[in-house]
């Protein structure tokens, strides 16, 4: 068979699945507009999933690292939903371009549920910022409170209710907080660092990891290998074996050679490097 008959083949397969697609998913149309039931919603739903999915890529991109994918699907999956529920194939617009709009609105509605702070609060501060600019290079000084509220044309129980709502949407880390000094004046009477007993120093692993490099500096992968199992695995040589698929034998005439070899190296303050 010709290249051109496999390329005509494909194209013709491909054509076909598509169809039998479009075939399965009409009929779940009609039977969920029909009975309107959550099982046939939740079938379209997962056949769309793939929009949540680029839609969400496309957004996972352009918005802050702390912000994750499965959020963002998360909250475009509930657009996803309602679009299912709300659309009607009378208005004869495809679901595809119907449903965009949704999930589109859904994650944009999570996002806005994320700032603490309302439209009003930050055309406020805005306005606020601008006010108290150009009051300062006009007086050449700092304006007070009423010359800004003045000049927005508020009225001061308004401007001192937008300035409340404004710090309570402000976020303030620990790190900034100073702790205070005791009656005694021997320092400070609290902090803010709170350690985890549980964990390991992390100037430990550091300090380990340097000194496995330096010692193991020169050896082959399988010796490297062999060193860190058995001394910082606490792998026995049987266990190693497993590891690498060598017999405990071989393990074991490894072993013997590398210390032979770190013994030329290191000479008496090796068995100390080794235990630190």
């Amino acid at each position: 068979m010709g290249a051109r008959q496999m390329q005509r083949k494909t194209k013709t397969t491909t054509r076909t699945k598509a169809n039998d697609k479009d075939v399965a998913i009409n009929a779940k149309w009609k039977k969920y507009l029909k009975q309107r039931k959550v099982e046939q919603r939740n079938e379209i739903v997962v056949h769309y999933s793939q929009l949540v999915h680029t839609h969400a890529a496309r957004l996972s991109r352009k918005l802050p690292a702390q912000i994750s994918y499965d959020e963002i699907c998360s909250a475009a999956f509930d657009g996803l939903i309602e679009a299912v529920e709300a659309y009607d194939p009378i208005h004869k617009a495809k679901f595809e371009t119907f449903c965009q709009q949704r999930i589109s609105g859904a994650v944009m509605d999570w996002l806005r549920g994320l700032d603490p702070q309302s439209r009003t609060v930050r055309t406020f501060e805005k306005k606020r910022l601008q006010a108290r600019e150009m009051l300062d290079a006009e007086q050449g000084r700092p304006p007070t409170q009423e010359e800004v509220a003045k000049r927005m044309g508020v009225t001061g129980e308004r401007y001192d209710h937008l300035c409340r709502l404004s710090q309570l949407g402000k976020e303030v880390h620990f790190s900034a907080m100073e702790p205070q000094n005791d009656t005694n004046g021997k320092g400070p009477s609290r902090t803010w660092d709170v350690g985890d007993t549980t964990v390991e120093d992390p100037s430990t692993c550091v300090s380990r990891e340097m000194l496995t490099e330096y010692i193991t500096r020169g050896l082959s992968r399988e010796e490297r290998l062999v060193l860190v199992l058995y001394y910082y695995e606490e792998l026995t040589m049987s266990e190693i074996g497993s590891v690498l698929k060598l017999s405990e034998s071989r393990v074991s005439q490894i072993h013997k050679d590398i210390l032979q070899r770190l013994r030329q190296r290191f000479g008496k303050t090796l068995c100390e490097e080794l235990v630190a």
